[in-house]
């Protein structure tokens, strides 16, 4: 779970890296890379811990009780203690502050492995692995954090130009999506079964042939020392992380903003991207005399950004027609409620007849663009193939999913002209309460139907902790009508919404992307 993006948010605190330096600076500095990857370390295993005692509470204790276990192998038990006391409260402070920052990203590769469930079983078991060995990747710990060593902390910054020239030899430069798209055809021409590691040696292997020092050109990321690339609709897979900078900040002025580095690509890691080390900011003129290189940008070094759904709303009639919809089936998941616990949720996908799927249906289908959701959003569709009742989706990310047909996620459409009555209600939210936090909150929809086609319908949202509370509320009323999957709201105020819509149950309905319960 250790990535270079983890080591690279503390080593830009705990190693400034600047020109110069006497040799048992340069020792201090490597000591401080140590100390970097063990907490990197800890800090995964602990983020993990706590993402099992969120998203999975029925496996809370054994994660807590492995995590216990693990520290006291790897001699952890008092390591933040021992980090304060060699570093300085304040050092930890902001050590702790910015990696933090990382955490975001270690929660969406844990939600990307399967099912929490699937995921946090497994955890006792994966702290076992070298991954987690801390003793292996930093034999010398306890020396260091015994004080028998001395540790730059980078508490000594130099002044920097920011601009330097290119490094000899390099005469072609190359943007983030080249370099990521080179990565992904690696990987996807290696023979089934290859393992991680051979993986991202092999991807290593084909960058490091591009030339000792490879020149790469891409947008500054707002925090980290990293390149990235972007357009209105897809993020290049795999950034680019410049790591012991030869002068110290050079990024800094240019955060946001174009930038060319060089430097020699020393890791790569399938979850986050690549390192180089001894990385410098070529100035304008240097980058000006590159060539730009030839290399193609293709789909596999993309990752698809979400589109607001509103893009794909057009005119009704003028979406899907029925007779291209097979149906629409539920499968098993999970979603977290009001407090933090986590609730059963069965999410729906709507097959199509030509042989794809889609994943997050929000619109009435023949109010949907499928065309243009094909083309902004591929990483919603995959393609079904029959596996006896059931059926095994490939996602056009390249992951797989077996989706099983029985009666009770099977769901029908509804007849035109199909009256409800009632009122039905959802409820969303966070908080940490069921965590033993006090912090609580919630966000409730409702509708109201009878069976003479009127609704109402009121959205409320409310936040209470041990000494706040805060609410909202508003609601809406008009004429409603349900055809297949879709239903037609018609507001009092002349506003319409075609939304996605099934019935579960005598009890449970769905509109638009949530569940709403009588």
């Amino acid at each position: 779970m250790l990535t270079p993006r983890h080591a690279l948010a503390l080593g830009s605190l705990l190693l400034p890296a600047a020109q110069g330096q006497a040799s048992q600076e340069q020792t201090g500095q490597q000591q401080a890379l140590a100390l970097a990857s063990a907490y990197a370390t800890y800090f995964t295993a602990q983020t993990y811990r706590d993402y099992c005692a969120q998203k999975d509470p029925a496996s809370a204790g054994r994660s807590r009780q492995a995590f216990t276990a693990w520290t006291q192998r790897q001699g952890l038990t008092q390591f933040e203690p021992q980090l304060s006391r060699l570093l300085g409260a304040d050092v930890l402070a902001q050590l702790k502050a910015q990696v933090r920052d990382s955490q975001g990203d270690l929660v969406a590769a844990l939600q990307k492995l399967g099912p929490a469930s699937q995921v946090c079983g497994v955890y006792a078991q994966q702290l076992g692995t070298a991954a987690f060995d801390v003793k292996a990747k930093v034999p010398n710990l306890g020396a260091l954090l015994a004080g028998q060593t001395t540790v730059n902390t980078g508490t000594t910054t130099g002044k920097t130009s920011g601009q330097t020239q290119a490094a000899a030899g390099v005469s072609t430069v190359y943007s983030v999506a080249q370099l990521s798209t080179l990565a992904g055809q690696t990987l996807a021409a290696l023979p089934k079964g290859t393992s991680g590691s051979a993986a991202e040696e092999a991807v290593l292997k084909r960058l490091r042939s591009l030339g000792a020092q490879v020149a790469v050109t891409g947008t500054v990321a707002p925090r980290f020392d990293a390149l990235d690339q972007e357009d209105d609709r897809r993020t290049a897979r795999w950034g680019i992380y410049c790591y012991e900078l030869t002068e110290d900040d050079a990024l800094d002025p240019l955060r946001g903003k174009a930038a060319t580095v060089v430097g020699s690509v020393s890791e790569f890691d399938r979850d986050t991207g690549f390192t180089l080390r001894n990385c410098r900011v070529l100035n304008a003129s240097a980058a000006a005399g590159l060539k730009k290189s030839s290399l193609p940008v293709a789909d596999v070094g993309w990752r698809f950004k979400n589109q607001p759904a509103e893009k794909f709303l057009v005119a009704a009639g003028k979406g899907l027609q029925d007779s291209q919809i097979l149906g629409v089936y539920l499968y098993p998941s999970t979603v977290v409620g009001v407090g933090g616990m986590t609730y059963p949720s069965y999410p729906p996908l709507l097959f199509l007849k030509d042989g794809t799927v889609y994943n997050d249906p929000s619109w009435a289908p023949d109010s949907f663009n499928v065309a243009l959701s094909r083309q902004l959003e591929p990483q919603k569709w995959g393609q079904w193939t029959r596996q006896g009742q059931n059926f095994l989706v490939k996602w056009g990310d390249g992951e797989t999913q077996t989706v099983k047909v029985t009666r009770d996620l099977t769901m029908p459409p509804a007849p035109a002209g199909t009256k409800l009555s009632g009122n039905f209600r959802t409820i969303g939210g966070g908080g940490n309460s069921a965590l033993g936090g006090d912090v609580t909150v919630a966000v409730s929809s409702d509708y109201t139907f009878t069976p003479q086609g009127t609704f109402k319908g009121g959205r409320s949202a409310g936040a209470t902790t041990s000494n706040v509370t805060a609410a909202s509320q508003s609601s809406t009323s008009g004429k409603y009508s349900v055809s297949r999957y879709g239903i037609t709201l018609n507001y009092a105020d002349g506003g319409q919404k075609r939304l996605f819509f099934y019935r579960m149950s005598k009890d449970v309905i769905h509109i638009g992307g949530s569940d709403y319960v009588q």
